[in-house]
Protein backbone atom coordinates (compact mmCIF):
# COMPACT_ATOMS: atom_id res chain seq x y z
CA UNK A 1 0.00 0.00 0.00
CA UNK A 2 1.49 3.06 -1.15
CA UNK A 3 1.87 5.96 1.49
CA UNK A 4 0.83 9.49 1.55
CA UNK A 5 3.03 12.44 1.44
CA UNK A 6 3.03 13.45 4.57
CA UNK A 7 1.37 17.31 5.15
CA UNK A 8 4.19 20.28 4.97
CA UNK A 9 4.81 22.21 8.25
CA UNK A 10 2.33 25.02 8.37
CA UNK A 11 5.62 27.52 7.89
CA UNK A 12 6.78 25.64 4.90
CA UNK A 13 2.89 25.89 4.00
CA UNK A 14 3.36 29.17 3.89
CA UNK A 15 6.22 29.47 2.40
CA UNK A 16 5.19 27.33 -0.69
CA UNK A 17 2.21 29.99 -1.00
CA UNK A 18 4.14 33.27 -1.11
CA UNK A 19 6.84 32.12 -3.18
CA UNK A 20 4.41 31.02 -6.11
CA UNK A 21 4.24 34.14 -7.63
CA UNK A 22 8.12 33.52 -8.09
CA UNK A 23 7.75 30.87 -9.58
CA UNK A 24 4.51 32.79 -11.70
CA UNK A 25 6.97 35.48 -12.72
CA UNK A 26 9.92 33.00 -13.76
CA UNK A 27 7.54 31.09 -16.42
CA UNK A 28 6.46 34.78 -17.50
CA UNK A 29 9.49 35.67 -18.01
CA UNK A 30 10.35 31.94 -20.38
CA UNK A 31 7.20 32.91 -21.92
CA UNK A 32 8.90 36.49 -23.17
CA UNK A 33 11.88 34.79 -23.76
CA UNK A 34 10.28 32.65 -26.10
CA UNK A 35 12.20 30.09 -25.04
CA UNK A 36 9.57 26.80 -25.11
CA UNK A 37 9.62 27.69 -28.67
CA UNK A 38 13.17 26.14 -28.95
CA UNK A 39 12.31 23.19 -27.13
CA UNK A 40 11.37 21.10 -29.59
CA UNK A 41 13.86 18.82 -28.26
CA UNK A 42 15.78 18.61 -24.91
CA UNK A 43 18.57 21.04 -24.86
CA UNK A 44 20.60 22.27 -22.57
CA UNK A 45 21.13 25.47 -20.73
CA UNK A 46 24.14 26.76 -22.89
CA UNK A 47 21.64 26.06 -26.37
CA UNK A 48 18.83 27.52 -24.82
CA UNK A 49 20.32 31.08 -23.88
CA UNK A 50 21.94 30.90 -27.58
CA UNK A 51 18.70 30.77 -28.70
CA UNK A 52 16.95 33.59 -26.50
CA UNK A 53 19.87 35.37 -26.38
CA UNK A 54 20.51 35.27 -22.55
CA UNK A 55 22.78 34.65 -19.72
CA UNK A 56 22.80 30.98 -19.49
CA UNK A 57 23.77 31.00 -15.37
CA UNK A 58 20.62 33.27 -15.47
CA UNK A 59 18.19 31.61 -17.51
CA UNK A 60 19.03 28.18 -15.49
CA UNK A 61 17.53 29.75 -12.48
CA UNK A 62 14.80 30.59 -14.65
CA UNK A 63 14.50 27.03 -15.77
CA UNK A 64 14.78 25.17 -12.35
CA UNK A 65 11.70 27.19 -10.85
CA UNK A 66 9.87 26.51 -13.74
CA UNK A 67 10.44 22.94 -13.07
CA UNK A 68 9.10 22.93 -9.71
CA UNK A 69 5.84 24.07 -10.95
CA UNK A 70 5.81 20.82 -14.08
CA UNK A 71 6.28 23.09 -17.00
CA UNK A 72 9.87 21.82 -18.09
CA UNK A 73 11.61 18.17 -16.59
CA UNK A 74 15.49 19.19 -15.45
CA UNK A 75 16.88 16.10 -17.00
CA UNK A 76 19.62 14.25 -15.60
CA UNK A 77 21.90 14.89 -18.33
CA UNK A 78 21.88 18.67 -17.75
CA UNK A 79 18.92 18.88 -20.48
CA UNK A 80 15.68 20.47 -20.14
CA UNK A 81 12.50 19.27 -22.08
CA UNK A 82 9.25 20.48 -21.97
CA UNK A 83 6.28 18.95 -19.90
CA UNK A 84 2.80 18.35 -21.40
CA UNK A 85 1.82 21.46 -19.59
CA UNK A 86 4.89 23.67 -20.79
CA UNK A 87 4.04 22.82 -24.77
CA UNK A 88 1.47 25.00 -23.64
CA UNK A 89 3.67 28.26 -23.90
CA UNK A 90 4.84 27.45 -27.10
CA UNK A 91 3.41 29.91 -29.82
CA UNK A 92 2.01 26.74 -32.24
CA UNK A 93 0.30 25.06 -29.86
CA UNK A 94 -3.40 24.83 -30.98
CA UNK A 95 -4.41 26.46 -27.06
CA UNK A 96 -1.33 28.49 -26.55
CA UNK A 97 -0.84 30.08 -23.28
CA UNK A 98 2.26 32.54 -24.26
CA UNK A 99 0.48 35.63 -24.77
CA UNK A 100 -1.34 35.63 -21.98
CA UNK A 101 1.92 34.26 -19.44
CA UNK A 102 3.73 36.94 -20.94
CA UNK A 103 0.45 39.52 -20.01
CA UNK A 104 0.73 38.27 -16.64
CA UNK A 105 4.10 38.78 -16.22
CA UNK A 106 4.42 42.30 -17.22
CA UNK A 107 5.20 45.09 -15.36
CA UNK A 108 1.38 46.78 -15.38
CA UNK A 109 0.23 43.78 -13.52
CA UNK A 110 3.29 43.75 -11.00
CA UNK A 111 2.79 47.35 -9.97
CA UNK A 112 -0.71 46.53 -9.59
CA UNK A 113 0.01 43.41 -7.24
CA UNK A 114 2.25 45.88 -5.24
CA UNK A 115 -0.76 48.14 -4.50
CA UNK A 116 -3.27 45.25 -3.48
CA UNK A 117 -3.53 46.83 -0.15
CA UNK A 118 -4.72 49.45 -1.27
CA UNK A 119 -7.87 47.94 -2.66
CA UNK A 120 -8.22 46.08 0.59
CA UNK A 121 -8.19 49.35 2.18
CA UNK A 122 -10.66 51.32 -0.03
CA UNK A 123 -12.27 48.85 -2.33
CA UNK A 124 -10.65 51.20 -5.57
CA UNK A 125 -8.72 49.98 -8.40
CA UNK A 126 -5.05 49.01 -7.38
CA UNK A 127 -4.20 49.85 -11.06
CA UNK A 128 -5.84 53.32 -10.77
CA UNK A 129 -3.38 54.07 -7.59
CA UNK A 130 -0.58 52.83 -9.22
CA UNK A 131 -0.63 54.80 -12.46
CA UNK A 132 -2.93 57.68 -11.86
CA UNK A 133 -5.40 56.33 -14.28
CA UNK A 134 -8.03 53.07 -15.34
CA UNK A 135 -6.70 49.74 -17.51
CA UNK A 136 -8.76 51.10 -20.54
CA UNK A 137 -7.29 54.87 -20.43
CA UNK A 138 -4.08 53.45 -20.08
CA UNK A 139 -3.93 50.76 -22.73
CA UNK A 140 -5.84 53.62 -24.97
CA UNK A 141 -2.55 56.00 -24.95
CA UNK A 142 -0.45 55.35 -27.99
CA UNK A 143 2.72 55.23 -25.63
CA UNK A 144 1.47 51.79 -24.22
CA UNK A 145 1.11 49.99 -27.56
CA UNK A 146 3.26 46.94 -26.53
CA UNK A 147 1.34 46.52 -23.62
CA UNK A 148 -2.34 46.98 -25.18
CA UNK A 149 -0.75 44.54 -27.74
CA UNK A 150 0.21 41.83 -25.79
CA UNK A 151 -3.43 42.12 -23.82
CA UNK A 152 -5.45 42.13 -27.02
CA UNK A 153 -3.38 39.09 -28.58
CA UNK A 154 -3.71 37.42 -24.86
CA UNK A 155 -7.70 37.63 -25.21
CA UNK A 156 -7.67 36.65 -28.63
CA UNK A 157 -5.45 33.49 -28.18
CA UNK A 158 -8.03 32.62 -25.03
CA UNK A 159 -11.07 33.28 -26.56
CA UNK A 160 -13.74 31.09 -25.12
CA UNK A 161 -14.99 30.04 -28.43
CA UNK A 162 -15.04 26.37 -28.32
CA UNK A 163 -17.73 27.27 -24.95
CA UNK A 164 -20.03 29.52 -27.14
CA UNK A 165 -20.29 26.86 -29.85
CA UNK A 166 -20.17 23.17 -27.74
CA UNK A 167 -22.86 24.87 -24.91
CA UNK A 168 -25.18 27.51 -26.96
CA UNK A 169 -27.30 26.75 -29.55
CA UNK A 170 -27.75 29.24 -32.16
CA UNK A 171 -30.34 29.07 -34.81
CA UNK A 172 -28.59 28.00 -38.04
CA UNK A 173 -28.84 31.49 -39.69
CA UNK A 174 -28.59 33.81 -36.34
CA UNK A 175 -26.52 37.10 -36.62
CA UNK A 176 -24.04 36.97 -33.56
CA UNK A 177 -23.36 40.87 -32.75
CA UNK A 178 -20.38 40.17 -30.40
CA UNK A 179 -20.13 43.12 -27.75
CA UNK A 180 -16.52 43.80 -26.97
CA UNK A 181 -15.45 41.57 -29.30
CA UNK A 182 -11.94 42.81 -29.47
CA UNK A 183 -9.96 41.53 -32.88
CA UNK A 184 -12.51 39.01 -33.66
CA UNK A 185 -11.08 35.82 -32.28
CA UNK A 186 -14.22 34.71 -30.95
CA UNK A 187 -16.69 35.31 -33.87
CA UNK A 188 -14.43 34.24 -36.12
CA UNK A 189 -14.23 30.97 -34.62
CA UNK A 190 -17.96 30.74 -34.27
CA UNK A 191 -18.32 31.64 -37.88
CA UNK A 192 -15.82 28.62 -39.08
CA UNK A 193 -17.52 26.81 -36.34
CA UNK A 194 -20.91 27.42 -37.62
CA UNK A 195 -21.66 28.16 -41.86
CA UNK A 196 -24.97 29.59 -41.81
CA UNK A 197 -24.34 32.00 -38.82
CA UNK A 198 -23.50 35.75 -39.53
CA UNK A 199 -21.77 38.74 -37.20
CA UNK A 200 -20.64 41.70 -36.43
CA UNK A 201 -17.59 42.15 -34.20
CA UNK A 202 -18.49 46.27 -31.73
CA UNK A 203 -15.78 47.43 -29.99
CA UNK A 204 -14.00 50.73 -29.62
CA UNK A 205 -11.77 51.81 -32.36
CA UNK A 206 -8.12 51.17 -30.79
CA UNK A 207 -9.67 47.46 -29.95
CA UNK A 208 -10.90 46.27 -33.20
CA UNK A 209 -8.13 47.50 -35.45
CA UNK A 210 -6.83 44.29 -36.89
CA UNK A 211 -9.64 42.79 -36.71
CA UNK A 212 -11.02 42.60 -40.41
CA UNK A 213 -7.81 40.49 -41.32
CA UNK A 214 -8.72 37.92 -38.43
CA UNK A 215 -12.01 37.29 -40.35
CA UNK A 216 -10.20 37.20 -43.40
CA UNK A 217 -7.49 35.01 -42.53
CA UNK A 218 -10.52 32.53 -41.03
CA UNK A 219 -11.71 32.67 -44.39
CA UNK A 220 -15.40 34.15 -42.64
CA UNK A 221 -15.13 38.03 -43.79
CA UNK A 222 -18.51 37.52 -46.51
CA UNK A 223 -20.51 36.85 -43.45
CA UNK A 224 -19.40 39.62 -40.89
CA UNK A 225 -18.97 43.16 -40.52
CA UNK A 226 -16.43 44.79 -37.85
CA UNK A 227 -18.05 47.98 -36.23
CA UNK A 228 -15.94 50.62 -34.01
CA UNK A 229 -18.27 52.00 -30.76
CA UNK A 230 -18.21 52.47 -26.94
CA UNK A 231 -21.19 49.83 -25.63
CA UNK A 232 -21.82 52.54 -23.05
CA UNK A 233 -23.29 54.64 -26.12
CA UNK A 234 -25.10 52.33 -28.01
CA UNK A 235 -24.74 48.53 -29.36
CA UNK A 236 -25.56 47.61 -33.29
CA UNK A 237 -29.12 46.34 -34.00
CA UNK A 238 -30.13 43.45 -35.59
CA UNK A 239 -28.43 40.97 -33.83
CA UNK A 240 -30.48 37.88 -33.03
CA UNK A 241 -28.01 36.85 -29.80
CA UNK A 242 -25.76 38.98 -28.22
CA UNK A 243 -22.76 37.84 -26.89
CA UNK A 244 -20.91 39.73 -23.95
CA UNK A 245 -17.70 37.21 -23.82
CA UNK A 246 -15.56 38.87 -21.03
CA UNK A 247 -17.00 41.74 -20.71
CA UNK A 248 -19.40 42.08 -18.08
CA UNK A 249 -16.75 40.87 -15.31
CA UNK A 250 -14.54 43.27 -16.48
CA UNK A 251 -16.95 46.43 -15.07
CA UNK A 252 -18.57 46.94 -11.49
CA UNK A 253 -22.46 46.72 -10.92
CA UNK A 254 -23.24 50.16 -12.14
CA UNK A 255 -21.47 50.20 -15.08
CA UNK A 256 -22.53 46.51 -15.99
CA UNK A 257 -26.06 47.98 -15.47
CA UNK A 258 -25.61 50.39 -18.13
CA UNK A 259 -23.90 47.98 -20.77
CA UNK A 260 -27.06 45.68 -20.40
CA UNK A 261 -29.53 48.65 -20.70
CA UNK A 262 -27.70 49.65 -23.78
CA UNK A 263 -27.71 45.87 -24.99
CA UNK A 264 -31.29 45.07 -24.06
CA UNK A 265 -32.26 48.96 -26.38
CA UNK A 266 -31.36 47.12 -29.29
CA UNK A 267 -32.96 43.65 -28.53
CA UNK A 268 -36.21 42.30 -30.25
CA UNK A 269 -38.83 40.31 -28.52
CA UNK A 270 -36.90 36.84 -30.05
CA UNK A 271 -32.90 38.21 -29.22
CA UNK A 272 -31.29 36.30 -26.96
CA UNK A 273 -28.26 37.74 -24.60
CA UNK A 274 -25.03 35.38 -23.97
CA UNK A 275 -22.67 36.08 -21.29
CA UNK A 276 -19.42 33.86 -21.08
CA UNK A 277 -17.01 34.06 -18.25
CA UNK A 278 -15.68 32.68 -14.94
CA UNK A 279 -18.32 32.18 -12.35
CA UNK A 280 -17.72 30.99 -8.68
CA UNK A 281 -19.56 27.54 -7.75
CA UNK A 282 -19.29 24.92 -5.38
CA UNK A 283 -17.63 22.18 -7.47
CA UNK A 284 -14.26 24.15 -8.89
CA UNK A 285 -11.40 21.76 -7.97
CA UNK A 286 -8.46 24.34 -8.41
CA UNK A 287 -8.03 28.32 -6.58
CA UNK A 288 -7.96 29.98 -10.13
CA UNK A 289 -11.78 31.39 -10.40
CA UNK A 290 -11.97 33.13 -6.75
CA UNK A 291 -8.04 34.37 -7.56
CA UNK A 292 -9.71 35.74 -10.55
CA UNK A 293 -12.36 37.72 -8.75
CA UNK A 294 -9.45 38.88 -6.90
CA UNK A 295 -7.55 39.56 -9.78
CA UNK A 296 -10.39 41.50 -11.42
CA UNK A 297 -11.23 43.46 -8.56
CA UNK A 298 -7.87 44.69 -7.91
CA UNK A 299 -7.39 44.98 -11.40
CA UNK A 300 -10.54 47.06 -12.67
CA UNK A 301 -12.99 46.83 -8.81
CA UNK A 302 -14.71 44.62 -11.00
CA UNK A 303 -16.21 41.33 -10.27
CA UNK A 304 -16.67 37.11 -11.31
CA UNK A 305 -20.69 36.57 -10.41
CA UNK A 306 -22.62 33.53 -9.89
CA UNK A 307 -25.65 33.23 -11.69
CA UNK A 308 -28.24 34.66 -9.13
CA UNK A 309 -26.16 37.88 -8.74
CA UNK A 310 -26.28 38.22 -12.74
CA UNK A 311 -30.28 37.60 -12.24
CA UNK A 312 -30.43 40.27 -10.40
CA UNK A 313 -28.47 42.88 -12.94
CA UNK A 314 -30.74 41.41 -15.23
CA UNK A 315 -33.29 42.58 -13.20
CA UNK A 316 -32.03 46.09 -13.50
CA UNK A 317 -31.65 46.37 -17.25
CA UNK A 318 -35.04 44.66 -18.36
CA UNK A 319 -33.89 41.52 -18.54
CA UNK A 320 -34.31 37.73 -17.20
CA UNK A 321 -31.93 35.30 -16.81
CA UNK A 322 -33.28 32.30 -19.04
CA UNK A 323 -30.48 29.76 -19.11
CA UNK A 324 -27.74 28.91 -17.05
CA UNK A 325 -24.49 26.38 -17.48
CA UNK A 326 -22.03 26.31 -15.26
CA UNK A 327 -18.11 24.67 -15.68
CA UNK A 328 -16.52 24.47 -12.99
CA UNK A 329 -12.95 25.67 -13.20
CA UNK A 330 -13.68 26.99 -16.58
CA UNK A 331 -15.83 29.45 -18.51
CA UNK A 332 -19.24 29.04 -17.91
CA UNK A 333 -22.36 30.38 -20.00
CA UNK A 334 -25.77 32.21 -18.98
CA UNK A 335 -28.38 33.41 -21.46
CA UNK A 336 -30.85 36.14 -20.43
CA UNK A 337 -33.95 37.24 -22.83
CA UNK A 338 -35.95 40.41 -23.06
CA UNK A 339 -38.58 40.71 -20.04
Amino acid sequence: MSQETPALPPRLRLIEIISAGWVSAAVSALAELGVADLLDEPRTTAELAEGSGTDPDALERFLYAAATAGVVLARPDGRFALTEVGAVLRSDHPTSMREMCRLTGMEEFARTWANASHTARTGAPAFDAAFGRSLWSHMGDGDNAEFSGVFHRAMAESAAAHTVSSAYAFPDDAHVVDVGGGRGAMLAQLLTARPGLTGTVFDLPGAVTGAAKVLADAGVSARATVTAGSFFDGVPEGGDVYLLSRVIGNWNDEDSVRILRAVRAVMRPTSRLVIVGHMPTGEDRTHYVRALDLYMFVLLQARLRTPEQYRELFARAGLELSRTDLRPDSESLVEARPV
